[in-house]
């Protein structure tokens, strides 16, 4: 008896199975051809647009060959051509004058830095063999002269001198 109802149930399975696969294939071919309509209409309406386009041009071409030719402006209003996009600003007539301060800003800071780091080794050289030449100190001021420069030496100047007296 157990065997008789499993097959019935493996029956209506692959019944219900074949029903349903049968109505998604009709539904999927219904959904295919939805699109395909839908493209076709979009196709006939770009193709309407530029058929629209053409004739709008050929009116305004007719248009401009009846007018006459408008009289130039003066060259003191024209603008300089904009640079393309990415091209270096180079100074010239094509930069204004805030732009060749900009760099030059920009420049003078750099070298003013530069100068800093400098300074600041060499008197972190000096305060590093001030201190090895008198054998007593702390490496710390080296560390502060590297990253404070002048103030750090100053101090380090003062804690000598106060150790020269005692």
């Amino acid at each position: 008896m157990k065997s008789l109802m499993f097959r019935l149930y493996l029956v209506v399975a692959f019944v219900s199975l074949a029903v349903l696969g049968l109505t998604s294939s009709t539904l999927a071919q219904e959904d295919r051809n939805v699109p395909a309509d839908r493209l076709e209409r979009l196709e006939r309406r770009v193709n309407e647009l530029a058929e629209r386009q053409e004739q709008l041009l050929r009116r305004m071409g007719d248009r401009m060959e009846r007018q006459r030719p408008m009289a130039q402006p003066a060259g003191e209003n024209l603008r300089q051509p904009m640079p393309p996009p990415g091209a270096p600003l180079l100074p010239g007539p094509h930069n204004p004058p805030a732009a060749k301060l900009a760099k030059g800003l920009h420049d003078t800071l750099g070298l003013l830095f530069l100068i800093a780091i400098i300074c600041n080794v060499l008197l972190a050289i000096w305060i590093f063999t001030d201190i090895r030449k008198r054998g007593e100190g702390s490496g710390i001021f080296i560390a502060m002269a590297l990253v404070a420069g002048i103030p750090a030496a100053l101090i380090y100047a003062l804690t000598r001198i106060g150790d020269k007296k005692a």
